[in-house]
């Protein structure tokens, strides 16, 4: 399969959506899917459908649309989420264990292969099969087990000081959970889930929502 060209932002979400509808289809036994099918069930037009999957190199074929495990499987392949990247966690608090608890790692296409933190009443500890160490140890440990990722699950305060550990340890990619912007080399790449911002957006789509569909009280 060849190259493709690096997809807008915009682009990656929509097809993050697509992937997990398709895989809900293959689930279901379906076969096919249309762009409209699909432009329904994620909320974007089917003109914007049909466009991100010929920029993919698909096209569906008449009345029929999409094969729905091609499609998928192309998707995974554009997402390179068939390739398992070693990653590594800095943070055993309650995201941080809530984090290495979840499946969402081999279908992301990562494999947690280290956990570290600075509490010595966690460090020696096994968690999700996998001993806990002392943070400090970061640089052999991403050497010696070739990872190339990382994710900060740690308070605002140690967010920059654990984005440089990582960086200075070999990692090229950060999965940053501090309300914080990170300052690394242009060639890291950094993606942020802040969850409190996540709460605030929600807080003012429901305040602006919510009052636009209140009914009238009774005078």
């Amino acid at each position: 399969m060849g190259e493709h060209k690096k997809m807008p932002r915009a682009s990656v979400l929509r097809m993050e959506l697509c992937l997990e509808l398709l895989e809900q289809l293959e689930a279901d036994g379906s076969v096919y899917v249309t762009s409209r099918q699909i432009g329904e069930a994620t909320g974007v037009s089917a003109d914007k459908v049909r466009q991100d999957f010929f920029h993919l190199g698909s096209e569906g074929k008449p009345k029929v649309g999409y094969e729905v495990a091609q499609l998928a499987e192309l998707i995974r392949s554009v997402l390179d989420l068939k390739t398992a990247k070693k990653t590594c966690l800095v943070g055993l608090g309650n995201l941080g264990r809530a984090l290495t608890a979840s499946n969402i790692w081999s279908r992301a296409g990562f494999e947690l292969a280290a956990i570290f933190d600075t509490d010595p009443s966690l460090i020696g500890t096994t968690t999700a099969g996998i001993r806990v160490r002392n943070v400090t140890e970061i640089y052999g440990v991403v050497k010696a087990e070739n990872i190339i990722a990382g994710v900060a699950a740690v308070p605002a305060s140690a967010a920059q000081d654990t984005a440089d550990l990582m960086v200075g340890a070999g990692i090229r990619a950060i999965w940053n959970f501090a309300p914080v912007k990170l300052h690394v080399p242009e060639d890291v790449v950094v993606e942020s889930q802040s969850l409190a911002w996540g709460l605030i957006t929600l807080s003012y789509e429901m305040k602006n929502n919510i009052k636009d569909q209140a009914p009238e009280r009774a005078k």
